[in-house]
């Protein structure tokens, strides 16, 4: 049985920002993280769709834009920007060098993957916390067929 391109994507992005040293833990689609489990690193699905507006010719892939948001969460007493910047760092290297999603993404008349950039959320109470929405593309021929 055929695996959804869409959700070996995910799965792939999820076992990366798993790996991402100093992350603590990492979750899909759930943003409601303990503060003991942080720094977190959360996959949400995203949006996805056609590339175009293109209509699917019967038995052709149709070029599709998926847009996965990774969240990575921290807290710290001192320096938030300082904590939250090897962090991303490491993702956006995980998630543009992997071998393995490559070769989800990039078959042969395939897509590829684009870094879209980030987003900063940073606050206090009692220590600091700071948050960090990065972006990225994947393109990707869906079939049918393959569902």
């Amino acid at each position: 049985m055929a695996v959804d391109i869409r959700e070996q994507i995910l799965a792939r992005v999820f076992e990366v920002i798993s790996d991402i040293p100093g992350i603590r833990s990492a979750h899909r689609n759930d943003g409601d993280i303990p503060e003991d489990s942080l720094p977190a690193a959360i996959l949400f699905d995203g949006d996805e769709e056609v590339v175009n507006g293109e209509t699917r010719k019967l038995g052709r892939p149709t070029p599709v834009h998926m847009t996965p948001e990774i969240v990575i969460a921290e807290r710290t007493v001192g320096q938030i920007g300082s904590a939250l910047t090897p962090l991303r760092r490491a993702l956006i290297t995980g998630v543009l060098v992997d071998a393995q999603l490559e070769q989800i993404v990039n078959p042969p008349g395939g897509g590829g993957v684009r870094y879209l950039g980030c987003q900063t959320d940073i606050g206090w109470m009692r220590s600091m916390h700071g948050a960090l929405r990065a972006q990225f593309l994947f393109t990707y021929n869906l079939k049918p067929e393959d569902l």
